[in-house]
């Protein structure tokens, strides 16, 4: 009885520090990967003799909403987190983690609009 309480405890951590990890080896061999295609390709260009297109020397354009659309996802997950906890009297003030990441976030969005106006 001990030791099936013992693995599910083992694999539980194993899971929780695991899966973070592999997501992050994921993200960084995909972006390895892309810059490594795209290398390949300035490689034969410049061997055939034809110019290189200006958009494979660029980095891809960052979406200008993207910073308000993760800023409504975390403030709706800290609500949410929040109503959970607080309806099964867990301390509810859990949700302030990241509805205020998502507060700040909105913020950063509201100066680097006004910013782009001006």
């Amino acid at each position: 009885m001990e030791t099936s309480i013992a693995l599910v405890a083992i694999v539980g951590m194993l899971v929780s520090f695991g899966l973070p990890i592999v997501l992050v080896a994921l993200i960084l061999h995909y972006k390895q990967r892309r810059t490594r295609l795209t290398h390949e390709t300035i490689a034969q260009l410049a061997e055939k003799g034809l110019p290189v297109p200006p958009q494979l020397l660029e980095p891809a354009p960052r979406r200008r909403d993207a910073s308000l659309r993760a800023g409504l996802i975390l403030v709706g997950l800290g609500i949410g987190l929040g109503l959970f906890f607080y309806e099964v009297k867990a301390p509810w003030s859990i949700g302030f983690v990241p509805g205020l990441m998502g507060v700040a976030m909105l913020i950063g969005w509201a100066i680097e609009k006004r910013s782009d106006k001006a």
